[in-house]
């Protein structure tokens, strides 16, 4: 989830959620991608808010317009927009790929940054079953580069979770020795 948002809201507000969608279009249409992100950076709990929870709520309009932004020169805005497509491809992986080139791909398939070590490593892993589950993206070019990103993220990064031995199961060798008594 991103960041401060609730996706729950989205559906209880949908005719508002399309008009939202629709004012972004047409503001992109007048102008372009960073003055869009200018505008939601600028609106952030009216604006780019409700766009992200409908991103990740997999609403396909938002999911697009919201591909389209993350490409714009601003790095706070298109870091946002990323949180909200890593959060759309927990629930819908095919849709996300098919909107991204080959080159975003790896960029996107990783983890979310509010994810802590073990809630990474047990998403990661969600979604690397889930790739290896469904033949389409299991076969496709972009399932395949998501599969290896999600793959590297959990075995090379701050994901990685190392068990750690009990030490009642330690070995008796390695227990510090008691002091033998000195003799006289």
């Amino acid at each position: 989830m991103i960041a401060g948002t609730t996706v729950g809201t989205v559906a209880a507000d949908k005719p508002a959620a399309d008009k939202l969608v629709t004012e972004l279009e047409q503001r992109l249409a007048r102008s372009n991608v960073d003055a869009v992100n200018a505008h939601l950076l600028a609106h952030w709990q009216s604006a780019m808010v409700p766009l992200h929870q409908q991103t990740a709520a997999c609403q396909r309009p938002a999911l697009n317009l919201t591909v389209r932004l993350s490409r714009g020169r601003h790095a706070g805005a298109a870091g946002a927009h990323g949180d909200a497509l890593r959060a759309a491809a927990g629930r819908c992986l095919e849709d996300v790929m098919a909107l991204l080139t080959m080159v975003e791909v790896p960029r996107l398939c990783t983890s979310m940054a509010s994810w802590g070590p073990a809630t990474a490593a047990r998403e990661l892993r969600r979604r690397i079953a889930a790739i290896d589950a469904d033949a389409l993206l299991r076969d496709s070019p972009r399932g395949q580069a998501c599969r290896a990103a999600y793959h590297h993220e959990l075995h090379h990064t701050r994901v990685v979770v190392k068990r750690v031995v009990p030490a009642a199961a330690k070995p008796a060798a390695s227990a510090p020795m008691a002091a033998r008594p000195a003799s006289s």
